[in-house]
């Protein structure tokens, strides 16, 4: 019933959000690529010649939607939709898993009403896919071997489930490089739990499964690039922005000639940019301590701003185009998109601490709580914060909320009688 609940608002949203074209940002280079790829052209950037600029995950998928439903941005945002939905699904068999079935239920409607993702779904960017995916590793880890209530595993499922698991890593650095971090998760599953001869056999394995998922990527970049690139060069534009003169906690970009001194053909455009970008980085973070300490407050300003910043993508139009939603709707659901974001925000802190150590215990919340801290120090220090980086933590943000909401009503109901 929520999964229907979910994809009709979302589906909703998509339909009766309609723009007219896309200006230069990361949706119409996704697009770009879904097109390119449908023409047989690969990847390649805009201005031509070839790119691992991005991972590919996500513009192999706008290639699939499109090469069955046509070169059409909308359906690639209709498949953003049944994404989300089957994420609500997805976060329901989680927290049913650790909190219960009425837990399960209100985590669900949360996830299913929420205006964020509801609002980056007529985005084509990468969050939407990457929340599903997100969400489903945690389901695994739910019902692995440490799962509360999880029967034995026999030797071939208990395989079966680390290639699974392996399977989920790898698919997600090839939406987005930062899936990379989620290898960090099985090494808490097991922490302290099994032998070390058997910890690292097992996160052996995962990581196997994991590296094989990028290799024809990273095999393609080998051929076609000459480099040696896991995900995508983009990272070293982000490490960049993070860290540099005119860094502000948000996204900055290189002036504008910085660039001129490169070979200006791909790919030793690409590849010698993302070089000097990368040492440019971290000569600052090595040089600029005190900078670097000022900017970690301001970079978690930018990555808990609200989730009405959603509306500098939603509205974002080829120049004397009318934006798809007007200024006064822009300003009414601004109102609540931000309302919903930062009261999830208080019920999550506030959940984290009052729910307490029985709560944190089991090994999916530990890996939920290392998640956490992993996407502190990616956006609040390495990288720097955007609203739209944390979209994917919002579901996981709702367990714990819901999971602390649901414990005060019983509580109270047991005070009441």
């Amino acid at each position: 019933m929520l999964f229907v609940l979910a994809l009709a608002v979302r589906v909703a949203w998509v339909l009766k959000v309609d723009r007219e074209g896309f200006v230069l940002n990361d949706a119409a280079i996704y697009n770009a690529q879904g097109v390119s790829i449908n023409q047989g052209l690969g990847f390649r950037p805009i201005y031509g010649g070839v790119s691992a600029q991005w991972p590919p995950g996500y513009g192999v998928v706008l290639a699939g939607v499109y090469y069955v439903f046509g070169l059409n941005p909308v359906a690639g945002e209709l498949a953003n939709a049944v994404f989300g939905a089957i994420t609500v699904v997805l976060l329901m068999v989680l927290v049913n898993r650790l909190a219960g079935r009425r837990t399960a239920c209100v985590a669900g409607l949360w996830l299913a009403l929420m205006p964020g993702p509801i609002m980056w779904t007529d985005v084509l960017v990468t969050e939407t896919l990457f929340t599903m995916l997100f969400v489903l590793l945690f389901v695994l880890l739910a019902f692995g071997p440490r799962a509360p209530r999880a029967e034995a595993m026999s030797t071939r499922q208990l395989v079966l489930w680390l290639v699974a698991v392996g399977l989920v890593i790898g698919v997600g650095a090839n939406v987005r490089g930062e899936a990379m971090t989620w290898g960090l998760l099985p090494i808490v599953y097991f922490w302290r739990a099994v032998p070390w001869r058997t910890l690292i056999q097992r996160v052996a394995l995962i990581g196997l499964v994991a590296v094989l998922a990028l290799a024809p990527w990273m095999i393609r970049n080998a051929v076609r690039m000459g480099a040696l690139i896991p995900t995508g060069t983009n990272a070293s534009h982000t490490l960049w922005a993070g860290h540099n003169p005119a860094a502000t906690g948000g996204q900055t970009y290189p002036p504008d000639d910085y660039f001129d001194r490169f070979t200006q053909t791909a790919p030793e455009r690409e590849l010698e940019a993302a070089a000097a970008l990368r040492a440019d980085a971290i000569d600052y973070m090595l040089n600029h301590p005190v900078n670097e300490l000022k900017l970690i407050p301001l970079k978690l300003i930018y990555l808990n701003r609200g989730d009405s910043h959603a509306f500098a993508w939603i509205n974002a139009v080829p120049e004397g185009e009318p934006p798809p939603v007007s200024r006064v709707w822009v300003e009414r659901i601004s109102v609540v998109a931000d309302f919903a974001y930062f009261s999830l925000l208080a019920a999550t802190l506030v959940g984290a601490a009052v729910l307490g150590r029985r709560f944190w215990a089991t090994p999916t919340t530990r890996c939920l709580a290392a998640s956490f801290c992993t996407a502190l120090f990616l956006y609040g220090f390495m990288y720097y914060g955007n609203y739209r980086y944390r979209l994917p933590y919002e579901p996981l943000m709702i367990l714990v909320a819901a999971t602390f909401t649901t414990r005060v009503w019983r509580e109270r109901q047991a005070l009441r009688v």
